[in-house]
């Protein structure tokens, strides 16, 4: 059985999937097929119609299908859109360790803490970046796991959307026939295929021009610093030069 991951993005004009194959290990993925199909039911990454949606999405999912020869069962979803926030948290964990040694588990504990520290009930957390550590109020801590301390806090930042519009993003990709992987930011994994260690160490921007949105992030020292989904894409560069 071919071991495949596949990956789909619904913008406001077209949806997109891909599928890669790992041929040997994890980090040898190779793309084998890609489909695009133009989008209805879909504006500023919301659900407008669902039956729309779920109907490009079923065309995009039979077109690759019949690209790699087989079937596809799950993916990974893009969200994007302005209804996409980015806040900094801050979580407070206790070592569960006789000995004071930070495990993975601490860390855990403290970016739960960080995510449940004010998130509106009304939307849905979809990451929790988490941008350095406090150990016994030594401050600038990249890694603490190994080390030691009875109190561990983190500085993170929390990406959320509105639960409504991810609700129905996924349901349209359930009533297609896919299960979901996980829920992905699109603009995070732009930066991730596009950038390298070395650029998000030394200090990059990455902006994804949309039909009708505009995506930002910025990264510095491997960190995300700044993050935004602007309700302003080319189609309004479009309109406006029609107009002018």
């Amino acid at each position: 059985m071919r071991d495949l991951i596949c990956g789909i993005d619904i913008g406001s004009r077209a949806i997109r999937i891909v599928a890669g194959e790992f041929s040997d290990g994890p980090r040898s993925l190779r793309i084998v097929g890609a489909a695009e199909v133009p989008s209805e039911g879909v504006r500023r990454g919301a659900i407008t119609s669902m039956e729309d949606a779920v109907a490009c999405v079923t065309n995009a999912v039979e077109q690759l299908e019949r690209m790699i020869g087989g079937s596809v069962s799950s993916a990974w979803v893009s969200v994007s859109g302005p209804h996409v926030t980015t806040r900094a948290s801050r979580g407070v964990g206790a070592g569960a360790r006789t000995d004071g040694e930070v495990q993975a588990g601490d860390i855990e504990r403290a970016l739960e803490a960080a995510r449940a520290g004010a998130t509106p009930p009304n939307f849905e957390v979809l990451h929790i970046i988490p941008r350095s550590y406090t150990l016994d109020h030594q401050g600038g801590v990249r890694d603490p796991i190994g080390m030691t301390g009875a109190r561990l806090e983190v500085e993170a930042s929390i990406i959320q959307a509105l639960s409504s519009h991810v609700r129905n993003l996924t349901k349209s990709i359930f009533q297609a026939g896919l299960e979901i992987d996980d829920l992905v930011l699109g603009i995070l994994a732009t930066a991730e295929a596009v950038t390298t260690a070395r650029q998000r160490e030394l200090g990059v921007s990455v902006v994804n021009i949309g039909a009708t949105t505009t995506s930002l992030v910025v990264e510095e020292e491997g960190d995300v610093i700044h993050l935004a989904v602007i309700p302003i894409g080319a189609e309004h560069v479009t309109s406006d030069i029609a107009i002018g």
